[in-house]
This record gives C-alpha cells, sequence and structure tokens, in this order.
C-alpha cells in the first residue's frame, strides 16, 4: 500500500494533514505501508500533481491492489485508518473500529 500526501507551503491545513497520517502510521509500522509527503511546488511533486490530477491541497492517495482513493482536506484518524485496514485486509473489533472511525485512537 502507497500513500501519497500532496502538500503546499501556503496551506494553512497541510500540516495538520501530515500530522494526522504521520499519527495513524505509527500503528502500521510492521505492515506494508509506503508514505511520501509531495510538496507541489517541487519539480517532481508538480510532475506527480499533474499526473495524479491534484486540483487542491492537502491530498491524500491511498494506492492499494491497484485502486486508488483520494482524499481532499484534513481527515479523521479513524476514516484513515478504516482505509488502511480494509487495503491491508486487517479486521477489528466492531466496537473498537467504530470507535476509531468517530473519535480516533
Amino acid at each position: 500500500m502507497k500513500l501519497l500526501l500532496f502538500v503546499s507551503s501556503h496551506c494553512p491545513h497541510c500540516p495538520k494533514a501530515a500530522s494526522v497520517v504521520k499519527r495513524v502510521l505509527r500503528d502500521y509500522k510492521n505492515e506494508d505501508v509506503s508514505f511520501r509527503k509531495l510538496r507541489t511546488k517541487t519539480a517532481e511533486g508538480k510532475r506527480l500533481a499533474d499526473e495524479y490530477g491534484v486540483t487542491a491541497t492537502p491530498t491524500l492517495f491511498v494506492i492499494s491492489n491497484g485502486k486508488q482513493d483520494k482524499i481532499i482536506g484534513v481527515l479523521n484518524e479513524g476514516k484513515l485508518r478504516k482505509k488502511l485496514d480494509k487495503g491491508l485486509g486487517i479486521k477489528r473489533p466492531f466496537l473498537k473500529s467504530l470507535k476509531e472511525t468517530f473519535f480516533g485512537s
């Protein structure tokens, strides 16, 4: 699974989005998940933003099994965990999953 987070230096929401992704990924360090934060002002970031059709920042792509999910804006920790669990085939107890979706971990 691959996570690509597109950010820009003038975006007030991008630091929060990066913080959420990094915090959630701590719980997935033993899983096959890669993460890249791409600044849209760099040559590579601009090229990939064009390739992926990024029109706003922050934008996170969750790419798994040939499918990509695009999330624009700051995301909820619980929803990101749910997407990661689904992509990785991880099953969690229903109540824990429900709590994480609405309240984070």
